[in-house]
C-alpha cells in the first residue's frame, strides 16, 4: 500500500482531492476503473485518517468493493447487510441480518469503526436511533450492583426470549443467581454469575457442551431486533396508547377500513398480553418518532464515497419504487395505516443528511 500510495501522491488530480476533503468540499471524479476507484478510496482513507462510509449501489458491488479495500488497507472493513421489513404476522422470523446490523451500528456508535462498506438498501432504511440503542445497550462488569431479576427485566424490554438453556443468539436463561444470556454483540453466550445483588464474576461458554470457555472482564447485550416495542419512549403502554388512538381515527372515518382495524386490535391484543410480537416494524414510526438510518450513526469527520453516482440514483428510484408498490398492497389489507409508512429515505434526504453532518459528499466515481 505504501509503494502504491507514493505514486498516487504524484498525481495532482490526488492531491486536489485530498484538498477538498480537508476543505469540506463536494468533489467528483469519472473516468476511473473499479480497481483504480478501489485504490484512490484507500489511500484518501490511509491518507486523511478520518472515518469513511464508502455506498454501493447493492450488496453484490459492496462486498466486491469491500475485497479490493481490503488488499489496499490489510484489513477487511465490515459491511452493514440490508435485511427484510417484519410487516406481517409470522410464526418464525430469522433476526440473524438485523442483529448483524445492530452489532455493527453499535460499534460504529462507539467509534470503533474506521472504515465501513454499505449498500444503498441498508444505509436508506429506517432503524433505531443512536441515542436508543446506546440506552438500550445493557453494560455489564464483575463488581456492579445489580440483581440477577432485575437482568433478567431488561432483557425482557430489550426483546429477549427466555428459555431453559441459552442455544441461539436473543436467549436468556435465569438459573438462582445465574443468568446466561445471548447478545448479538457477541460471538458467545455470556453466563453471568451474581453474588446476592452483585454480578461475581462472568464468562462466555459453549451453547453446545454448556461449559465455560474462557473468562470475561466486560459484555454488552444489545436488543435483539430493530423494532422492539418496550423502547418506545412510553414503552409498552405508550404503543398501546398510539394503537388505541389510530383505532379511535379509523372508526371515525366514513368509511373504516375493517382488515386495518382487526389488524390493530389484535396487535393491541397481542401487546397487553404480552404475547410475542414478531411484526414490530410496522410500528416503526411510532417506536422512534425521529428518523434515523444507519447515516445516522456516522462521525460528523466521516468522508463519504458514492460508487457510482449514476448507478445509485437509479438503484434508488428503483428502490423507492419497488417500496411503493408493497406499501400500497399492505394499506389495501389493512396491514399497515397511511401513519406508519415512513421505512426509507431518498436518496437526495441522504446526501442532505451527510451535508447537514459536515461530512464530505462524493458525487460520483464514474467507470
Amino acid at each position: 500500500m505504501d509503494v502504491l500510495l507514493q505514486l498516487l501522491r504524484a498525481m495532482p488530480e490526488f492531491s486536489q482531492l485530498k484538498e477538498s476533503i480537508d476543505a469540506r468540499q463536494t468533489a467528483a471524479v469519472s473516468g476511473v476503473s473499479q480497481i483504480v476507484r478501489s485504490h484512490f478510496i484507500a489511500a484518501l482513507c490511509a491518507e486523511t485518517g478520518r472515518p469513511a462510509l464508502v455506498v454501493c449501489q447493492d450488496e453484490l458491488a459492496a462486498s466486491r468493493m469491500q475485497d479490493e479495500l481490503a488488499a489496499f488497507l490489510g484489513s477487511r472493513p465490515p459491511v452493514l447487510p440490508g435485511r427484510e421489513l417484519t410487516l406481517i404476522d409470522a410464526a418464525g422470523v430469522s433476526r440473524e441480518w438485523e442483529q448483524k446490523r445492530l452489532r455493527l451500528l453499535y460499534e460504529l456508535a462507539m467509534g470503533r469503526v474506521q472504515v465501513f462498506i454499505a449498500s444503498l438498501d441498508a444505509l436508506c432504511l429506517r432503524t433505531m436511533p443512536r441515542d436508543v440503542l446506546c440506552s438500550a445497550a445493557i453494560r455489564l462488569a464483575p463488581g456492579m450492583c445489580c440483581e440477577p431479576e432485575q437482568l433478567a427485566a431488561r432483557l425482557d424490554a430489550a426483546g429477549y426470549t427466555r428459555a431453559s438453556l441459552v442455544e441461539g443468539v436473543g436467549q436468556y436463561a435465569l438459573r438462582g443467581g445465574i443468568v446466561d444470556v445471548f447478545s448479538p454483540a457477541q460471538d458467545k453466550p455470556l453466563r453471568a454469575e451474581f453474588f446476592g445483588d452483585e454480578l461475581d464474576a462472568m464468562g462466555f461458554f459453549d451453547p453446545i457442551t454448556q461449559r465455560r470457555t474462557e473468562n470475561a472482564d466486560a459484555a454488552v447485550l444489545l436488543p435483539v431486533a430493530e423494532s422492539v416495542p418496550a423502547l418506545h419512549p412510553a414503552g409498552i403502554s405508550g404503543l398501546c396508547e398510539d394503537i388505541r388512538a389510530l383505532i379511535a381515527r379509523q372508526k371515525r372515518r366514513k368509511t373504516p377500513n375493517p382488515a386495518l382495524l382487526s389488524t390493530l386490535e389484535r396487535d393491541l391484543d397481542r401487546l397487553e398480553n404480552g404475547v410475542s410480537f414478531a411484526c414490530a416494524d410496522r410500528y416503526m414510526a411510532f417506536l422512534y418518532p425521529e428518523f434515523a438510518t444507519a447515516a445516522s450513526y456516522l462521525s460528523r469527520d466521516a468522508a463519504v464515497f458514492f460508487c457510482d453516482h449514476g448507478n445509485l440514483s437509479r438503484a434508488a428510484d428503483a428502490r423507492q419504487d419497488a417500496l411503493g408498490q408493497a406499501i400500497e398492497g399492505y394499506l389495501a389489507t389493512g396491514v399497515l395505516s397511511s401513519d406508519q409508512c415512513g421505512f426509507c429515505c431518498t436518496f437526495d434526504e441522504l446526501a442532505a443528511q451527510f451535508s447537514a453532518q459536515g461530512a464530505v459528499y462524493f458525487d460520483s466515481f464514474l467507470a
